[in-house]
């Protein structure tokens, strides 16, 4: 029996036990106005203040707001902000009126206030600070929030409009010191939002539970979410037996998921790619030649066409938006004899040992670190595979003790700056979104003079340049740009697919199922 059918049998039994199950939709013969949506990994907690990992921000888009987000079509959309300017050395959001907290308590500027300036200040443990940094934040009036960035920065927009900068509860969390509040039970228990549904509860590793927000700015069709944490595979039986109403499928899965009764199959090019960080701040890693080797060794088109089944592309820099690239960037083709090379210039002592860490569950991620690791083997690098969970890795890399570690994501498609956080100088994490520790001052510079300028052209030449730089030295082995596939059961109307794994879920407000 192959793992898929040994799934399927597995659930099979699991609705054999009828209502006892909480999540089931078919309990009885009828169904409920419940909605079961895979999540690709366990989620820790749910703190805004966290880095970011994939699974805590899907549950954070339903639970929070931000003051703006980006749609299926990577442009910029209201949520609590109806509109806004940007200027020079502002951007002024003119929130909506009338929004409430889910426990019915008034929203008002003062509640962006407070959050902002967690965010800047790096003794809350905000992962956003330093992208926040020297920003002043003001609130003239209860509809009305100022940004004043640090400097002018054309691209800020994109830095808080991602599945982050969720709004706190200033009347819950306002009174704990700043220095302590990052431990707040809150953020296990999120129990008041601005999001289309409220916390009911995380049953570890089982599913987290979510109840319609009765003081969301619109009616909320569907009363209750079930999101569970299982792997791919899983997913895609217990879609075809129609206990899952939304996955994210793995291309491995497609053939099989296009197959089944009753099934929707719709995707988009991602905003983000998987790579693996490479630990510069070891030796090992610094010399850029170390890097490049590692790309020429692993033959990525052969990732995309097999894992992918080419719903997918080779990518080559750490920028995603098409004005910022140049025509040409250096390919890394597959060639094992030149990557031995550079390996032998760096001074790479052939057979040294590497460990490659990755959050396993994601079919065509786990088949890629097998893949790394065999390529990597053959020109000198003795790779030994680790699965960790998400608070383990975050753990090695806040405490510099992985070698190499895959991983994937991000919103980087609307602007170029939205990059520059994962290799920028100031943005080593947790500060910053900026792995591997990569710094090149020169490239900052570049990044730094292409934000102040407001003309699109003048800011691509300098971007170019930027991402030239970025492919000479590969901070990242970069793999692939995946295509995102979602597959929708026929009970469940309105989603609209997003590349963007992190936020497809970002219109679960106009969600409806069929009667």
């Amino acid at each position: 029996m192959n793992r898929l059918s040994g799934a399927l049998a597995v659930v099979m039994l699991l609705l054999a036990a009828g209502c006892s199950d909480p999540t089931n939709t078919s309990a009885q013969g009828s169904p409920q106005n419940v909605v079961n949506i895979h999540l690709y990994q366990k989620p820790k907690r749910f703190s805004p203040l966290d880095p970011p990992t994939g699974p805590d921000q899907q549950v954070m888009t339903l639970i929070f707001d931000n003051l703006l987000a980006v749609d299926d079509s990577y442009a910029y959309a209201p949520r609590l902000a109806e509109r806004w300017e940007v200027e020079e050395d502002r951007i002024t959001f003119h929130l909506r009126h009338g929004l409430k907290w889910s426990d019915g308590t008034p929203f008002t500027s003062k509640d962006v206030l407070f959050t902002y300036r967690l965010l800047a200040d790096a003794r809350s443990g905000s992962a956003m600070a330093g992208r926040l940094a020297g920003a002043v934040f003001e609130a003239p009036d209860h509809a009305t929030f100022v940004i004043r960035p640090a400097r002018p920065n054309v691209g800020f927009l994109s830095l808080i409009a991602g599945p982050f900068a969720f709004i706190l509860p200033k009347h819950v969390l306002g009174d704990e010191p700043v220095d302590k509040i990052a431990g707040n039970a809150f953020f296990s228990n999120p129990t008041v939002g601005m999001g289309p549904y409220t916390f009911v509860s995380y049953q570890t590793d089982q599913y987290v539970e979510l109840a319609a927000n009765p003081h969301y700015r619109k009616p909320v069709a569907i009363s209750r979410i079930f999101l569970k944490p299982i792997s791919s595979d899983v997913a895609t039986a217990q879609l075809g037996t129609g206990e899952m109403d939304l996955v994210q499928i793995s291309p491995t899965d497609l053939r099989t998921v296009e197959a089944l009764r009753g099934v929707t199959v719709s995707a988009k090019p991602s905003p983000g790619f998987i790579r693996v960080a490479v630990d510069q701040s070891d030796e090992r890693f610094a010399d850029p030649r170390v890097r490049r080797a590692m790309l020429h060794a692993i033959d990525r088109e052969a990732l995309v066409a097999k894992l992918l089944a080419g719903r997918g592309r080779v990518q080559n820099s750490s920028f995603v938006t098409p004005w910022a690239l140049p025509g040409t960037l250096e390919e890394y083709a597959y060639d094992p004899d030149k990557a031995r090379s550079l390996l032998a210039e760096a001074g790479w002592k052939t057979g040294e040992k590497v460990t490659l860490s990755w959050i396993p569950g994601q079919r065509d991620r786990d088949a890629a670190a097998t893949v790394v690791q065999g390529a990597l083997s053959v020109v000198g690098m003795t790779v030994e595979l680790k699965q960790v969970q998400a608070a383990e890795l975050l753990e090695s890399y806040e405490r510099r003790t992985f070698d190499l570690a895959l991983f994937g994501g991000g919103t980087y498609a609307v602007d170029p700056s939205s990059s520059v956080t994962i290799i920028n100088c100031a943005a080593f994490y947790p500060t910053g979104g900026n792995v591997s520790n990569f710094c090149d001052e020169s490239l900052d510079t570049l990044t730094t003079q292409a934000d102040a300028l407001t003309d699109r052209d003048q800011r691509a030449k300098l971007y170019q340049e930027a991402a030239g730089k970025d492919n000479a030295q590969a901070p990242y082995v970069w793999l692939y740009n995946p295509d995102t596939l979602w597959a929708t059961s026929s009970r469940l109307r309105g989603f609209k697919p997003s590349g963007d794994f992190t936020t497809g879920f970002w219109n679960a407000d106009e969600w409806t199922l069929a009667g």
